[in-house]
């Protein structure tokens, strides 16, 4: 991995070949061994690395972009004269902001040796732990172990550096038995954190409890999401409606709602770089600013979008370090949602359940309409229909239309928060779901 020496070195060298205008330039590094699941056997061991220097040059108000994988002295040149000449065929102002001078970041913890460089032995061994249980429940598996590490580095003309580098390690099972699927997740920044064996038998048992299938008549019901199903409806929130350009534009849910009650009053909801349980952040934005915990959300009460350099200019304020590469036509992203959690237990859910569904995941995710907003979607891998406070049978996927603000004003029951899909989300209970048709 490209330490933080090396990183700087690189990164000056290529704004040294730049000779007009201010400038700015991102390193980023990626390597991801994996190993592949399929019929209880491995059948793919690969290890893709890969670094990416990206180049943006600004004379005037107009910006230009490059990027290359090459980083000799060569390569740098062509780079810095490819950016310089798209900013000069830019045709119209961009009304882009200053790039930032020198920042002071918080420390933050997220890389292990161990983790970075796992040899493929150690995951086969993962591997051999969850198909000899699949073996017993005469289940397939199918699925990845993986463990990535990530560096991230930035300058500009201004003397800003910043340098981040991290690690996450991955175990995703889908055990088959005929058409009957389970699936279950775990990522961590340390591999030595995943459990293989227990990732395999939640798989497992999904599966086996997925045999034979009923099928629902589509209606509204109670259901109980899972966090990587509760994952599903913040990240849509985040994409439509919690960034600052969209509520300025009009386009977000919360545009007119700043101070008011939007969601209901157990939904608290912050962009938290530093949250404990975060498995995959880093300290500064796309822009070089500092992570600042935002609070979106606070008891259903609307307080915030998150904010950059652009955006904050527009109203008078200061970014909140959610800034994308610029230049974009999105605007500012919060990455590192936090849904505040609950006590209630996945057990009590289901048990305080007259009639309801229990969701294990989301897939084939689509918006209906951005700015109520509305998506659409299917359930995947382990659906089952609850009676009476018991789990009763699978059901077979159904597909779902739901309106995201009626969504956080209905939930009964939060579970304790754990890391998924970036995020920090909890179990969720939460009646009137909307089910709209049903798998054949």
């Amino acid at each position: 991995m490209i330490n933080k020496t090396e990183a700087r070195k690189i990164c000056l060298k290529a704004l040294s070949y730049v000779k007009e205008g201010q400038a700015e330039i991102m390193l980023d590094q990626r390597v991801s061994p994996l190993t592949r699941i399929a019929n209880n056997a491995i059948h793919q061991n690969v290890e893709v690395a890969d670094v990416s220097i990206s180049l943006r040059v600004d004379i005037g108000d107009r910006s230009g972009r490059a990027t290359t994988n090459q980083f000799d002295e060569g390569s740098l040149k062509k780079l810095a004269r490819q950016a310089a000449e798209a900013a000069r065929a830019i045709g119209v102002d961009q009304g882009l902001p200053t790039m930032a001078k020198p920042q002071r970041y918080r420390p933050m913890k997220g890389y292990s040796e161990a983790t970075a460089f796992v040899e493929p032995g150690k995951r086969a061994a993962m591997v051999k732990k969850a198909v000899a249980l699949a073996r017993r429940s005469k289940a397939e598996l199918a699925g990845l172990v993986s463990n990535t590490g990530n560096v991230h580095a930035m300058a500009n003309s201004r003397g800003l550096f910043a340098y981040h580098r991290q690690t996450s390690a991955t175990m995703e099972i889908t055990a088959r038995q005929g058409l009957a699927a389970g699936r279950a997740e775990q990522t961590a920044r340390s591999i030595g954190k995943i459990d293989p064996a227990k990732v395999a038998r939640a798989a497992i048992a999904k599966c086996l409890g997925s045999v034979k299938p009923r099928e629902l008549e589509p209606g509204t019901y109670t259901v109980i999401l899972e966090p990587e199903a509760a994952a599903t409806p913040l990240q849509f929130m985040a994409w439509l409606a919690f960034g600052a350009q969209s509520v300025q534009e009009g386009t977000s849910c919360l545009s007119g709602k700043i101070g008011k009650k939007l969601f209901g009053p157990n939904v608290t909801i912050t962009d938290d770089a530093f949250h404990p349980k975060m498995n995959w952040s880093q300290p500064f934005d796309y822009e070089g600013i500092p992570k600042k915990k935002v609070v979106i959300v606070d008891k259903g009460v609307v307080k915030t979008p998150v904010y950059d350099q652009k955006t904050a200019a527009k109203e008078g304020r200061k970014t909140t370090g959610h800034g994308l590469p610029q230049p974009n036509t999105f605007g500012p992203f919060p990455i590192n949602l936090v849904l505040k959690g609950g006590k209630t237990t996945l057990e009590q859910m289901i048990k305080s359940t007259k009639r309801g569904v229990l969701v294990t995941r989301f897939w084939y995710n689509r918006v209906v309409d951005r700015k109520v907003p509305v998506i659409t979607g299917m359930t995947r891998d382990g659906t089952f229909l609850i009676e009476n406070g018991k789990v009763v049978c699978g059901v077979k996927n159904m597909r779902f239309n739901q309106n995201l603000v009626e969504f956080f004003n209905s939930v009964e029951a939060l579970g304790p928060a754990e890391a998924k899909e970036g995020m920090v989300v909890p179990a969720m209970k939460v009646r009137d779901f909307h089910f709209t048709g049903r798998t054949e």
